[in-house]
């Protein structure tokens, strides 16, 4: 994360590196006169003084070591955040992060991704696949896992940073054979935390909105306000058989909130960079940003051409679909939100400030003087292979055929190289291990589909210019680089192919291994040459990263000394609180977004005709749930008390990310009032830079949550067990 810096000559956002959990010394209580950014660890809450600025609670109820508090609500699940909602283990969390499970129990005769699911008694909950995890404690071993690791190039200090971080992960595992451990990175090179999380592996759907409701507005509304909503769903955790009992469940504030009321949010936010070098931004921006989205854009389009019509496929790729279109219009908004702010130029002022400091101090020159160079450099090296490189990692994931070609390659390798009484052991040792690895991106879509992914990937490699595709191009008689030739070419191959029934490929596999590997044809060729390409660019890739890593450090020393300050580690997956208030803003000239939608804005955009409903169109809305929209007459609570409608979706400037999908909103008594879902446009950016002016995050409101459930879903017993009256 970003840290707070006050500078009478910049005043800006900069990492500063200090000692992360010295709290005595470095997170100094203050009283913030606004909303700060930050997604503060559980060890920097003290820091912080929330009753100043809204909180009504005593701030140790949220969190404090040894004792319950609100934080103990909280799970992940999956990669998003859910919390507990009730003492018989019913978390709640969003409708797409569900969504995969949901669509894997559908079927054509029980669809409940379209239909919806309620399961009225705990016996009809149907089981999922979700691994649901909650943090017990946390430790710093910072110092154990940067033992001995002083002097070393950066290549060795990177291999015995693993080294260490296994053997502490090995002996506290002993200690604790029940719990999952984990070390995070909170800072490359410098601070690491020792996590502690109890793991339930048995979590049920109870309750799913209709995908009509749940996902209305589709891919039209993602990452937009307003939205009218209800990305909201319920599961249920078990342990040995029945309902896990939470320390902690929270309770539901059905009142919902007002325009500038105070709240706050818990949850595991994914990854930012906030404290990356302005090489990265610029890297990002030019490459990775740009080449996934339009890569990810032609995927979605194939998908989408041969799933039309066809029920069964749409539920299959419903997932797939899902994440594609989400990343894509998610780099799609930090491109623009780039183009349109000056964060990368001011990284670099910023980064011109500290060399020039450093060369009015001759005392820091040699330790120092080479750092931001040497970091353009790194970055200069790292865009030149990163097209090619983006996109070789591509074809491992979106073509069966060649994932199983390229696992034949490896093999047969590996073999040659230990001889055979060596393979004999190494398939004996390692032979579940090998299956899961083949099975892991094991699918074939279609014959067709999975030859046009690669080709389409074969193509955009060749126009790259780098020539890494000349041998592939000559194997299969596609010298033009044209992709009709290379797709011609490539059909001859996949139509003889007998890897295209997985379930026959998999069962070869688990009877001889060893025959299996010594398989040899034109498309285990074609995988020699790729494999070879893309472990020369992930060697070359590895030392660019290596090196940058071991400068990191030493660019945070630079800052520190010069800017002062304190330090918030970016995003990394673990429990985050986030606060602010619920809050308008004004995306862009003569527009202001007001921080609540209601269900009049729903039966302005809902489509409720059978041409909708046959092309699953995003405002696709069922003639009887409109109708309940309209004519429902809802708990005088659940309306706003200005526009006489039933509140839907709200809009806050909390800092926030990708991991808080399904994160509670919580009021000013640490009570649930919204479950967070989305960013706003303007504030897909967050994972760089956070702005009070463009960054707004995106809720249901709970009031919404308990409308769709009671009048939509009639789930009373669900209400019953929340104990919620409307």
């Amino acid at each position: 994360m970003k840290p707070v810096f006050r500078s009478k000559k910049i005043r800006t956002l900069i990492l500063i590196a200090l000692p992360l959990f010295t709290i005595s010394f470095l997170f100094l209580a203050f009283t913030p006169s606004e909303k700060e950014e930050g997604m503060y660890p559980l060890a920097q809450l003290g820091s912080l003084d929330l009753n100043a600025v809204g909180l009504k609670i005593p701030q140790s109820e949220i969190y404090q070591p040894g004792k319950t508090g609100l934080t103990n609500a909280l799970v992940r699940l999956g990669g998003c955040t859910g919390s507990f909602i009730s003492e018989e283990g019913l978390i709640i969390t969003n409708h797409h992060c569900v969504f995969s499970s949901v669509a894997a129990a559908s079927s054509a005769e029980y669809n409940y991704l379209e239909r919806g699911f309620y399961a009225s008694k705990q016996e009809d909950e149907i089981k999922t696949s979700l691994p649901c995890r909650i943090t017990l404690s946390f430790d710093d071993v910072s110092d154990k896992v940067l033992e001995g690791t002083e002097s070393l190039e950066p290549a060795d200090k990177k291999t015995k940073i693993a080294e260490n971080i296994k053997a502490i992960k090995a002996e506290e595992e002993k200690q604790n054979p029940d719990l999952e451990i984990d070390i995070s990175e909170m800072f490359v090179g410098r601070f690491y935390t020792l996590f502690r999380y109890k793991l339930l592996e048995d979590v049920r759907l109870v309750y799913v909105p209709p995908k009509a409701v749940g996902k209305f507005g589709g891919e039209e509304d993602n990452w937009m306000w307003p939205r009218h909503n209800a990305d909201f769903s319920v599961v249920r955790a078990y342990e040995n058989g029945k309902p896990y009992k939470p320390e902690k469940f929270l309770k539901i504030n059905s009142n919902g909130t007002r325009e500038n009321d105070f709240v706050f949010i818990l949850g595991y936010p994914g990854t930012t960079y906030r404290h990356a070098p302005a090489e990265f931004l610029d890297y990002q921006y030019k490459h990775i940003l740009p080449v996934i989205s339009e890569w990810f854009d032609t995927k979605i389009e194939m998908l989408e051409k041969d799933a039309q019509g066809d029920e069964a496929k749409q539920l299959r790729y419903a997932g797939m679909l899902a994440s594609l279109n989400n990343t894509s219009k998610n780099f799609k908004g930090k491109l623009q939100g780039l183009t349109r702010t000056n964060i990368i130029s001011q990284r670099y002022a910023e980064q011109e400030e500290l060399q020039l400091n450093v060369a009015r101090n001759p005392g820091l020159v040699e330790k120092y003087g080479s750092v931001i160079p040497r970091l353009h450099d790194l970055f200069e090296q790292k865009m030149k292979i990163t097209d090619d490189y983006l996109l070789l990692n591509q074809m491992y994931s979106s073509s069966g055929l060649f994932h199983v070609a390229q696992f034949v390659n490896n093999g047969h390798n590996r073999m040659e190289y230990l001889g055979k009484s060596g393979s004999r052991q190494w398939i004996n040792d390692e032979k579940e291990n090998l299956l899961a690895e083949l099975r892991s991106e094991y699918r074939i879509f279609t014959p067709e589909l999975d030859r046009e992914m690669f080709a389409g990937l074969i193509f955009r490699i060749h126009n790259n210019g780098g020539g890494r595709m000349d041998e592939v191009l000559k194997m299969i008689h596609a010298e033009s680089g044209n992709l009709h030739d290379i797709n011609a070419g490539l059909s001859k191959i996949w139509s003889k192919s007998k890897w295209l029934n997985s379930t026959a490929t998999i069962e070869k596999f688990k009877a001889n291994p060893m025959k299996f590997f010594k398989q040899n044809n034109k498309l285990v060729k074609i995988a020699s040459v790729i494999n070879q390409e893309t472990d020369e660019l992930r060697q070359e890739w590895k030392y660019i990263q290596n090196e940058t890593d071991a400068l990191m450090p030493r660019l945070a020393e630079m800052r520190e000394q010069y800017f002062g300050g304190t330090f918030v580690p970016d995003a990394n997956s673990t429990l985050r609180l986030t606060y602010g208030f619920v809050r308008g803003y004004s995306p862009q000239d003569a527009v202001y977004d007001e921080p609540y939608t209601t269900i009049s804005g729903i039966l302005e955009k809902a489509d409720t005709s059978a041409e909708a409903e046959r092309k699953d169109a995003d405002y696709y809305l069922p003639g009887y749930i409109y109708t309940k929209f309209k004519t429902i007459q809802a708990s005088d609570n659940l309306v706003h008390p200005v526009k006489k409608q039933v509140v839907v979706g709200m809009l806050y400037n909390l800092d926030t990310t990708g991991g808080n999908s399904g994160s509670p909103i919580l009021d000013a008594n640490g009570n649930l009032v919204g479950i967070n879902f989305d960013r706003a446009y303007t504030a897909t950016i967050n994972d760089f830079a956070w702005n009070e002016s463009y960054s707004r995050s995106i809720g249901v409101d709970i009031r919404f949550v308990l409308y769709v459930m009671k009048y939509i879903g009639g789930a009373d017993n669900l209400l019953k067990e929340l104990n919620v009256e409307l």
